[in-house]
């Protein structure tokens, strides 16, 4: 019968090879955009699993951009047993670089910190590692470290300035956090972030947070929320992990939706596909019925057909979307393609190319097999 079957797929072979082209690009796409939302994910789950420390914002705050904190939580959140340093920091969005106007889909954020305050502590958690230059003594001004995207986006070296909504500044450092997204920013002197953005004096965007002792950074965070958690919240970095994790999850899910979609139509085409070539061998399932065939094994036929297509069009588009990821990669993309993406991809379109044959085999194996061998 598998026989049987693989042939049949066989006799009409272009409409059978845009059977298993739907399959094929449904697959491929759905492992391409998978690969790379959780490339971007493992970037910066990985960044941020090396910072360490806290963040302090506004109970309500969602975007730190957009968000505003008095200055003097400063002062009491450095008093509260277990922190080493509290660092002010105001975070922006840079509306144009070197006279190049910025969309929201090329954002640059610029990161003002208060450097005297980071001289004390032995990071900020979000430098990353410095891959040329020097970092920030706790006196400069007029001078910025640029991430590594910004270097390659803009085309930077040690030495050259960088015009900033208007303002001129020189780079002295390139670092970079593992993550392309995280590389996308800029850091300053707190003090050059509020003159080029007119920050409002006493205001801050957010904390951060070291503590005395890194093994207890849950603890304090707990005690700063107890103390203070009707008007600010603290988040150790590592917690920020958990949060893009969640977030990725919605991500990964509209993809799949958005990949479903395709698969459906997929679907469509083989039923399609599955009718015609029932409607075209009525006489040849009447003669099947009549020898002594029974309907299970009639829909078992076409139900193979449908298998085969499925089975080509999983294999092909898992191949294509492997070639796509690697194609990206070229491209300075991370994407991560992980045996459950593959397995997972390739079992749906196995289940889409059974699910459309379940009709035409369920209207072939109701054929009277006297009507079906009449038939012209």
């Amino acid at each position: 019968m598998l026989k049987l079957s693989f042939t049949n797929v066989t006799r009409h072979k272009v409409r059978a090879i845009l059977s298993i082209f739907g399959i094929m690009l449904g697959v491929a796409s759905l492992i391409a955009l998978v690969s790379v939302v959780d490339g971007i994910r493992f970037q910066i789950e990985d960044a941020f699993s090396k910072a360490q420390g806290a963040r302090v914002a506004p109970i309500k705050a969602t975007d730190p951009i957009f968000s505003q904190l008095d200055g003097k939580w400063v002062s009491k959140v450095a008093k509260v047993q277990g922190v080493k340093v509290a660092i002010p920091v105001i975070i922006q969005a840079a509306k144009n670089i070197d006279g190049k106007d910025l969309s929201p889909f090329n954002a640059v954020r610029v990161l003002g910190i208060d450097l005297s305050a980071q001289s004390k502590a032995t990071g900020s958690g979000f430098t990353g590692e410095l891959l040329e230059g020097r970092d920030f003594k706790a006196s400069d001004r007029g001078v910025v470290l640029i991430g590594k995207k910004i270097k390659e986006d803009y085309d930077k070296f040690l030495g050259t300035n960088i015009r900033i909504d208007g303002e001129q500044f020189k780079v002295v450092g390139i670092y970079t956090t593992g993550s392309d997204l995280l590389d996308n920013s800029i850091e300053m002197s707190i003090e050059d972030e509020r003159d080029t953005f007119s920050f409002p004096q006493g205001k801050i965007s957010y904390i951060n947070v070291q503590f005395t002792n890194p093994g207890q950074v849950q603890s304090v965070v707990d005690r700063i929320n107890a103390i203070y958690g009707e008007e600010i919240k603290a988040t150790s970095l590592s917690d920020f992990s958990s949060q893009f994790g969640e977030l990725f999850d919605s991500i990964t899910a509209l993809v799949v939706v958005i990949a479903s979609i395709a698969s459906l139509v997929a679907a469509v085409g083989i039923i399609n596909t599955m009718l015609m070539n029932v409607l075209e061998r009525f006489r040849e399932i009447g003669a099947l019925k009549a020898v002594g065939w029974t309907n299970g094994n009639v829909v078992a036929m076409i139900l193979y057909e449908s298998l085969f297509v499925g089975v080509f069009g999983g294999i092909s588009g898992v191949v294509l979307g492997v070639l796509t990821t690697g194609f990206m990669q070229g491209f300075g993309l991370t994407t991560v393609v992980s045996p459950s993406l593959i397995v997972g991809s390739f079992l749906g379109a196995v289940a889409v190319g059974i699910a459309g044959g379940i009709y035409p085999a369920f209207m072939a194996s109701k054929m009277d097999p006297v009507d079906a061998l009449r038939a012209e």
